[in-house]
């Protein structure tokens, strides 16, 4: 990585890829720029080569980009009331800050974007995140690089804390079907995941190209089990879910995150889940080794430097 100190203009900085990302480029000796809606919520992430702005996407778009050699856009939503939530955000908002960076001559936008815009009949989610990657090719003329990420795990997720409470009890319930056993999937390593994109930003690896760096590349659930009992040192047990349990619940679940903003498992989200191959391509080149990784993101949850099975 070359040792010129750039600065860099980051959304999503408050979120957990994102605070992984302003670490990684803080201990690389670089400047940031990143806007926060509520100041009082990064109290505890301060530095002198980070400045955060207070706004959200929309808003301090300028002061964001402003005399900044490279945008990283990693704000998004991962769930949303209606299809229209989620393209205003994921789709125009993306759009919007390109333009901006266009305009104040920012040299390069990496997006971050996900594997599911490969396929975006997909859900609505996936549906949006392919029209932000339009959005952005549509007016920033420049040096662009999208990262399609693929599942992303380690310390400090919120939302895959349930999932890691599970695995510690043993259990590993997955979406089930007649194909379950044969269906692929990716995972990348937050911190792993942090420094590839702050490489992109810098170096340009991924300029005019469309990747998903994974630190597991692909892996069925079966194997994933065996490779979190080798991680915990415990027997995991996998448990297909029926679809007919999924399909009703999942029925119920969109209705309410449509009407009272409740739920995550909806039909569209289901849909992501079943899709045979969210393999890539993409082995991140010295990634953490997937058990050590797995050994610290558990070692997080539970608050301890070694996790003792």
């Amino acid at each position: 990585m070359s040792q010129k100190q750039h600065r860099l203009a980051i959304t999503g900085g408050t979120g957990f890829v994102g605070r992984h990302v302003i670490k990684a480029a803080l201990e690389a000796g670089h400047c940031i720029n990143a806007i926060v809606r509520t100041p009082a919520a990064v109290s505890d992430f301060q530095h002198a080569n980070l400045t955060w702005i207070k706004g959200g996407l929309g808003v301090a778009d300028d002061e964001l980009v402003a005399d900044c050699d490279a945008v990283i856009h990693l704000a998004g939503l991962v769930k949303a009331r209606t299809r229209t939530h989620y393209y205003d955000v994921n789709a125009d908002a993306a759009g919007a800050l390109a333009k901006a960076a266009q305009k104040a001559g920012v040299d390069r936008f990496v997006l971050i974007s996900s594997m599911a815009a490969s396929k975006p009949e997909l859900s609505d989610y996936a549906g949006s995140k392919r029209a932000g990657e339009r959005a952005v090719q549509t007016v920033f003329d420049k040096k662009i690089a999208i990262i399609r990420a693929p599942g992303v795990f380690g310390p400090g997720d919120k939302a895959t804390a349930p999932f890691f409470d599970l695995l510690n009890k043993g259990l590993l319930p997955v979406p089930g079907g007649k194909n379950w056993r044969t269906r692929k999937i990716s995972m990348t390593f937050a911190p792993d995941l942090a420094t590839e994109i702050l490489r992109a930003a810098i170096t340009g690896c991924f300029d005019e190209k469309i990747v998903s760096p994974a630190s597991l590349p692909q892996i069925r659930w079966v194997e994933f089990g065996k490779l979190c009992e080798k991680a915990f040192g415990r027997s995991i047990k996998v448990i297909p879910l029926p679809l007919s349990v999924l399909f009703p619940v999942a029925g119920v679940t969109s209705i309410t995150s449509r009407t009272l903003g409740l739920g995550h498992l909806t039909l569209g989200k289901l849909a992501e889940f079943l899709h045979p191959d969210w393999s890539s391509e993409t082995l991140i080149s010295g990634a953490t080794p997937p058990i050590e990784a797995l050994k610290q993101t558990m070692a997080a949850y539970h608050g301890l430097k070694d996790y003792d099975a």
